[in-house]
């Protein structure tokens, strides 16, 4: 749930320094880039920091970048915030240390270093604004909702998010066992959560690099919901965990297999890419 908040009409923050300082327009995020320097800045100022894990190559690193970072709400959270910045590619050991899967993910700690949760992917400016206040306040982070199924313990809602959370720090085992409450919870697919968790399922074994489960995981989605939209994306992400695995003939019979039998399919143009970039590697 996000929160409804009229600073996000504001073109320009002021924010008020403290020690009585004069107030202050951020025009734009100062961020480190040192992991260290920013830890000691963060522990000296008793401020969280904000530590974006982004790649050259990332969409929607760059589109943080463009949209939300530039933004004047976001601008003037450097007031209370040490916003930092990991290539995650060039420091493979911090992101590792942190448990980055995907990219953008923007963890925010505390001032001792310790996490409080993190944004997995793109936010645009308010909503980023909104995420990071609640994680501040305790609300919305893994131990949260941990919390709320210790009272609702079958919230099948709850238990997804809690299974994103956990992909997103690469705990896999942990997130395959809470999507597997799910499909207890939901074997008939009743409340749409089955396939939504199957999904999930076969991007996390993916993810963890056991292809032949993503693949068996998108196979059964197919064979058990065939005319729906998780349908179309299980079949086109078949051939990808087969290229994975190695096999690259298999993996474009399957490609081509999809485009027969469905070329205005969803992902119809993202196989095209998937044939092309396999071509030109022969």
């Amino acid at each position: 749930m996000k929160i409804n908040s009229l600073l996000g009409a504001l073109s320009v923050i002021l924010v008020i320094v403290s020690c009585g300082e004069r107030e202050k327009t951020f025009t734009k995020i100062e961020f480190e880039t040192d992991f260290r320097t920013a830890g000691m800045k963060a522990a000296e100022s008793d401020k969280p920091m904000i530590i974006d894990f982004y790649t050259d190559w990332g969409e929607w690193c760059d589109s943080l970048d463009a949209n939300t970072y530039v933004d004047p709400l976001v601008m003037g959270m450097s007031a209370d915030n040490i916003f930092v910045k990991i290539n995650a590619e060039v420091d493979t050991n911090l992101a590792r240390d942190f448990g980055i899967s995907g990219y953008p993910t923007i963890v925010i700690t505390k001032s001792n270093g310790e996490e409080i949760d993190r944004i997995w992917g793109y936010l645009p400016p308010t909503d980023f604004y909104n995420q990071v206040q609640l994680y501040l306040q305790g609300k919305e982070t893994l131990i949260d909702y941990l919390s709320r199924l210790d009272d609702d313990p079958d919230n099948q809602e709850y238990i997804s998010i809690v299974a994103e959370k956990y992909t997103s720090r690469r705990e896999f085992e942990k997130a395959l066992d809470y999507y597997g409450r799910v499909l207890k919870l939901d074997p008939d697919n009743e409340n749409g959560q089955k396939i939504e968790a199957l999904g999930s399922m076969y991007d996390v074994k993916g993810r963890a690099k056991d292809y032949d489960g993503a693949i068996e995981t998108a196979e059964s989605l197919v064979q058990q919901f065939p005319d729906t939209e998780q349908a179309d994306d299980a079949r086109a992400i078949i051939g990808y965990y087969t290229n994975k695995k190695g096999d690259s003939n298999e993996a474009m019979k399957l490609y081509r297999a999809y485009l027969e039998s469905y070329p205005d399919g969803e992902n119809a143009s993202w196989v095209k890419k998937r044939v092309a970039d396999l071509e030109d590697k022969k």
